[in-house]
């Protein structure tokens, strides 16, 4: 643990860092996405004889070397002399705030710098990854890589089975007759056929038998 002398007594403080920092403001990747936006950052703030301080104290915090500056404001609860807060409560972390920027052979240079009651500690402290954040981490999306080239074509799937014939569905109901139209107009007479020949006259038959003379009536002779 390092501890920090400053310019007056309240001063003197030993910092204990909990919780790696790689993670933060991580701008893509699943995991980063899905944790918290947060730094827990614990210390313990004594006088200059070591005795431990107590009470309310004014504390401002920073974070340098990223592309982004970041500050936020606490008044923090020192009980003890042991006080915990959580950095990006206040002022959210900028998304680029741990991506690009200073960097060396160790990765991205992030440097915290805190202030109690106006007055800087020294000197910063650099803000390094928890084991289990090395892990997790992932950088940002890569370009996507070039259309690799076409498969060969699978084999054809089995035909399937012709579906059963449907039941046939009732008949429906007979429809209204329809009006009965109007009667056509009479076809032209057709022409008188021609008037046969006349027959032959038949044979006279033969004469009859003369029939029996009546008797004469007994009546007067009437003169004209």
């Amino acid at each position: 643990m390092a501890a920090w002398q400053g310019r007056r007594d309240f001063l003197k403080h030993t910092l204990i860092w909990t919780i790696g920092t790689a993670w933060v403001g991580a701008s893509s990747g699943p995991r980063a996405q899905n944790a918290a936006q947060l730094l827990n950052y614990q210390g313990r703030l004594t006088d200059a004889g070591g005795a431990p301080r107590n009470g309310s104290f004014a504390m401002s915090f920073s974070i340098l070397g990223g592309p982004s500056a970041w500050s936020e404001a606490q008044a923090v609860s020192v009980a003890n002399g042991f006080f915990s807060v959580l950095l990006g409560s206040v002022t959210p972390f900028p998304a680029d705030l741990f991506l690009g920027g200073v960097t060396d052979a160790y990765g991205p240079q992030r440097f915290l710098q805190v202030t109690v009651n106006g007055e800087t500690l020294t000197p910063n402290i650099r803000i390094v990854s928890a084991a289990w954040a090395i892990g997790t981490v992932s950088g940002p999306t890569g370009p996507i890589g070039p259309t690799g080239a076409p498969g060969s074509p699978g084999t054809s799937g089995t035909a399937g089975q012709v579906g059963a014939t449907g039941t046939i569905g009732p008949t429906g109901p007979t429809g209204p007759l329809a009006p009965t139209g109007p009667t056509g107009p009479s076809g032209s007479s057709g022409p008188t056929g021609l008037t046969g020949p006349t027959g032959a006259t038949g044979p006279t038959g033969a004469t009859g038998a003369t029939g029996a003379t009546g008797p004469t009536g007994s009546g007067a002779l009437i003169p004209f």
